[in-house]
């Protein structure tokens, strides 16, 4: 997440969204001019330019840090900043990101440590733990459909609600990407053109296939009854 008193502006970050290339391209307007270096893990950074929150391990507790939610966010800043700064984040195809999702956690579970696997394991055989370490198949769709019907999911709706109701701004589609952070910098009356979108965490998925082929009529269900908000309120459905 970002806060910058500079350019009034705040960005939530999302999952499995870009959201990460996205942070590191508005991070310059957080903090002191001349410190911004290409990172992909960060500390958290607190200046009279703004904030950048921590990015990098799921377990850190720095008070500032990845995939805050809005509403702790707008306690923290507090109500003037929150409603005076612009607020935006990054969204994508529910049907495509939890694919992406998925992906991601694979990779991850593809990386335990012994110590890990075993832990994992037990909890496999006594039927507890998250998804991704209970799913069964020999295929990545076969996978990918357990994990579904385990309860598998990327759900940050906290990152662009508050109480149940929209709390920013502008939303960029991670499916229009440059044209999205092409809008934020013009509205901020900020150059496009000094930056480059960085690239981070884009080799998880290594299939290219359809994302339809994915889904079965119970996943597609699933799916449709999880994040059946904001399929309507984006207007994404299951691509052909």
């Amino acid at each position: 997440m970002l806060i910058s008193h500079q350019k009034k502006f705040i960005f939530t970050k999302t999952k499995k969204t870009a959201g990460t290339s996205v942070e590191s391209l508005f991070e310059p307007y957080c903090m002191e001019p001349g410190s911004w270096r290409k990172v992909h893990h960060t500390p958290e950074r607190v200046s009279e330019y703004g904030i950048v929150g921590y990015r990098g391990g799921a377990g850190d507790k720095a008070y500032w840090r990845n995939h805050l939610s809005a509403a702790i966010i707008r306690e923290r800043i507090g109500e003037r900043i929150w409603d005076e700064y612009f607020k935006f984040t990054v969204i994508r195809n529910p049907f495509d990101k939890l694919i992406s999702g998925f992906h991601m956690l694979e990779a991850r579970k593809a990386n335990y440590s012994l110590g890990q696997k075993i832990k994992k394991s037990a909890k496999k055989f006594l039927g507890r733990g998250h998804p991704i370490d209970l799913v069964v198949g020999e295929t990545e769709v076969e996978r990918f459909r357990s994990w579904l019907c385990l309860g598998g999911s990327m759900d940050d709706r906290d990152t662009y609600m508050i109480n149940d109701k929209v709390c920013l701004d502008y939303f960029i589609r991670f499916e229009d990407l440059a044209n999205g952070v092409e809008h934020v910098f013009e509205h901020l009356g900020m150059n496009s053109s000094e930056y480059q979108l960085p690239k981070f965490k884009s080799g998880c998925r290594k299939s290219r296939m359809p994302i339809k082929d994915y889904y079965d009529e119970e996943t597609e269900a699933i799916v449709r009854e999880r994040f059946g908000w904001e399929l309507s309120y984006f207007g994404y459905d299951l691509p052909e």
